[in-house]
């Protein structure tokens, strides 16, 4: 009868590994386009001063 009961861990493991990948994908690729904005107002205000 003990088998019968699962942990939180077992469960959603997976899932929840999966989300964490996803938001961690998309904080990078955020940050990168955030500093590439960036970049280009120092590109642009560089040129023209």
């Amino acid at each position: 009868m003990a088998s019968v009961f699962r942990t939180g861990a077992e469960d959603g493991s997976n899932r929840t590994a999966r989300r964490v990948n996803v938001r961690v994908f998309v904080y990078v690729i955020g940050l990168h386009v955030f500093a590439a904005f960036i970049m280009l107002l120092f590109f642009l205000g560089g040129r023209n001063g």
